[in-house]
């Protein structure tokens, strides 16, 4: 009996860690730069407008180190060992044309709890701004 009740006891446990993961994607977009001079790497990870309202990149999605660095991905291999990296997991791959420029899109996921837990890992220059401020005013705290 003793048996018996372990064995649901710790089924019932099992199914309520797996029922608390989700999944979380991100799409990797390479698009084709002005003159044909390589491609622009964009990491949507589907909470952010990817640029900003001039057509820049948004500092929310370019990607540092631990430094505050510019982190510059010469292709989408090197986009995909990065995510690799950061424990996520290749999906699919297709492509596309927007306005005359050719896009290449690569679709990794991670399963997780939260999606600060999935992009752990992953400093974009926005975050690491935020931490600076954060750094500096709690030392300034009266």
């Amino acid at each position: 009996m003793r048996k018996i009740v372990l064995s649901i006891l710790l089924c019932m446990i099992t199914c309520s860690v797996f029922a608390e993961t989700r999944r979380y994607y991100c799409e990797v977009k390479g698009i084709e730069r002005e003159l044909g001079t390589g491609l622009k790497i964009i990491f949507d990870f589907g909470e952010n407008a990817s640029y900003t309202i001039w057509g820049s990149l948004s500092s929310k999605l370019k990607f540092v180190d631990e430094n505050g660095e510019i982190i510059n991905f010469h292709s989408m291999v090197d986009a995909a060992n990065y995510m690799v990296e950061k424990c996520w997991i290749f999906q699919q791959t297709h492509s596309s044309v927007y306005s005359g420029k050719y896009i290449e899109c690569w679709i990794f996921y991670k399963d997780a709890t939260s999606p600060q837990e999935a992009k752990k890992g992953i400093l974009t220059e926005q975050d690491y701004m935020d931490s600076q401020k954060n750094k500096y005013s709690d030392s300034y705290e009266w």
